[in-house]
């Protein structure tokens, strides 16, 4: 009862620090909770998730699914780790966070299938985004054909064929952001 308390308290705590409401501190506990993670890290990923969604505008549901899917997609980021890298891109670019949201929403396991890495993806979202001023789910949508069609055997044979380079030197698929640059270092140099 003692612990029930206590958890009770610093949810409430979270809740208010993050301007949300009880309800919505509580079911992103829910859910995290529904993960099997120590009280510590519910608490910790609840507060991200309200951060998210006060960034973003997004519901509390939403923010815990994003979060959930960057931690295991990509093993090596923590949900306080990736909602402070959306704040440092949407400050220092003209992108939104709910834009960055929205495109690693849709791209987020493509991406890790295709070698790219959480900061990689954030700034192709951010670049894309700058040049064409589309939207995060449009743009999350678009590099998630590229990146799945750039690991089609029949792709690789195919860029393979215009001198770009796709493997490395042990015959290992290269990461689709270096294949892409090798492809743009060969593209004015194709004939029609």
């Amino acid at each position: 009862t003692n612990q029930f308390e206590k958890f009770g308290n610093q949810l409430f705590d979270t809740a208010q620090k993050t301007a949300s409401s009880f309800q919505a501190a509580s079911a992103a506990a829910l859910e995290f909770s529904r993960q099997g993670l120590k009280t510590e890290e519910v608490l910790k990923r609840t507060s991200d998730a309200l951060t998210l969604v006060r960034l973003t505008g997004i519901n509390a549901e939403k923010a815990v699914s994003l979060l959930t899917a960057t931690v295991n997609a990509f093993t090596d980021l923590d949900t306080t780790s990736a909602v402070n890298k959306f704040v440092a891109v949407e400050t220092k670019f003209a992108v939104a966070a709910r834009d960055l949201v929205e495109g690693l929403s849709r791209v987020g396991s493509a991406a890790q299938d295709a070698k790219v890495d959480f900061d990689e993806l954030n700034a192709l979202i951010t670049s894309v985004q700058q040049t064409t001023g589309r939207g995060g789910a449009v743009i999350g949508n678009a590099l998630k054909t590229i990146f799945t069609r750039l690991q089609r055997q029949s792709t690789l044979e195919a860029l393979e064929r215009f001198n770009v380079t796709v493997r490395d030197v042990q015959g290992n698929i290269l990461p689709a952001t270096k294949v892409l640059d090798n492809f743009a270092s060969q593209y004015d140099k194709l004939t029609d």
